[in-house]
């Protein structure tokens, strides 16, 4: 893949504001605070505008790519000759190898492979992942996003959006040559539909959250396989059961 990257040093990423603060007793405070910066990537595939994303400008060429692999407009990141972005970041062009005509295909959903982690290995995780990321820190605003490689190294990815954190590391994957299927997520948001859709796609077996899943999300997962663990925290997990019904 040819790549022009996106010039980051230049985009807001957070930016300090004035708060006045009220207190139930009457009392008022003032203090400073850092916001999230908030960026608008237009994305052309073949020199067609496919999707726009807004997200926090870090990661932005992980996020393209993340986006198109689990909107399943590629199969790989070698589908993708050519990316460059515009000098503000704004506009993503992507050259892909499939032709204008084909890019409505999209790739279709496969079943994941049967995986179950060790009750030790997801506390391993809970654990790792238990502090806040940088910017939520600092802002209290963003979604996290952790993957866990076959060979056990991390990486952890932060936006605005909990879909933009989920599509930064997946793009990482990609272009780190990392097998999915020995790959693990751990998200910081819910797991609605939506979410799901973007684990399956990726085709990585195991999903853990903090949070929990929608029930439309809990039928996909049963259907394609996903392995989900919810309400993951230092002392405890829970995992959906298949109804008797």
């Amino acid at each position: 893949m040819e790549l022009n990257k996106a010039n980051e040093e230049n985009l807001i990423k957070t930016d300090t504001v004035s708060w006045r603060v009220t207190s139930a007793d009457g009392s008022v405070s003032h203090k400073k605070g850092e916001v999230l910066g908030e960026h608008l990537i237009n994305v052309k595939v073949n020199g067609i505008l496919v999707f726009s994303l807004t997200c926090t400008p870090e990661h932005l060429t992980e996020l393209v790519v993340g986006s198109l692999y689990t909107r399943r407009l590629i199969n790989h990141s070698e589908d993708i000759k050519r990316l460059a972005f515009s000098e503000d970041g704004t506009v993503a062009e992507a050259e892909l190898t499939r032709s204008e005509e084909k890019l409505s295909e999209a790739r279709e959903l496969t079943p994941l492979p049967q995986v179950q982690p060790s009750p030790e290995r997801i506390f391993e995780m809970i654990k790792k992942f238990s502090d806040d990321g940088k910017l939520h820190m600092s802002t209290g605003g963003a979604h996290s996003c952790y993957i866990r490689y076959g060979n056990g190294n991390t990486d952890s990815f932060e936006d605005i959006g909990r879909h933009n954190a989920l599509d930064k590391a997946v793009g990482h994957m990609l272009m780190m040559k990392e097998k999915p299927e020995n790959c693990m997520l751990f998200t910081t948001g819910r797991l609605p539909q939506d979410m799901v859709l973007k684990v399956i796609a990726a085709g990585i077996p195991v999903v853990i959250t903090k949070a929990v899943p929608t029930t439309k999300a809990l039928l996909l997962a049963e259907e394609y396989g996903l392995k989900m663990i919810c309400k993951a925290w230092p002392d405890s997990f829970s995992e959906p059961v298949k109804s008797s019904k």
